[in-house]
């Protein structure tokens, strides 16, 4: 009995090529998930200091609007948009000119929020000066 044994050829990949492949794949994987996490975040940040922009820019609006000129001082208040109630700080000062004044507003998610979402600051003139 004559046996010939012929060298069987391997038609696969190997233990050691598999694991790297899949060492590769993870680190990609939690590479992605983790972009897409920070993506997700700055989006929702990029939402809110645009919807805080524009309760900011309302309240300057309104400000503005008033008969009468702005008391120096810090008013607060909130004011409804999209669907979320938003804090404002709003802080009247003077300026150089005399008849001139800041209006800063803050706009806060939260009431007692330390930190604002975003900052607006505009100035309106004395509108009762005889000219």
């Amino acid at each position: 009995m004559n046996y010939s044994f012929k060298k069987l050829k391997a038609n696969g990949f190997t233990l050691i090529e598999v694991l790297i492949a899949m060492a590769i794949f993870g680190y990609a994987a939690v590479s992605l998930l983790g972009k897409m996490t920070h993506y997700q975040s700055a989006q929702v940040t990029s939402n809110q200091r645009t919807v805080g922009h524009w309760v900011a820019m309302n309240r300057v609006a309104e400000t503005r609007l008033e008969k009468k000129w702005p008391n120096i001082g810090v008013i607060r208040g909130s004011a409804e948009m999209a669907n979320h109630t938003w804090y404002w700080l709003q802080t009247v000062s003077k300026t150089t000119e005399k008849e001139l004044r800041q209006i800063e507003v803050e706009v806060r998610l939260k009431e007692n929020d330390e930190i604002a979402v975003t900052r607006f600051i505009a100035f309106v003139a004395n509108k009762s000066i005889k000219k």
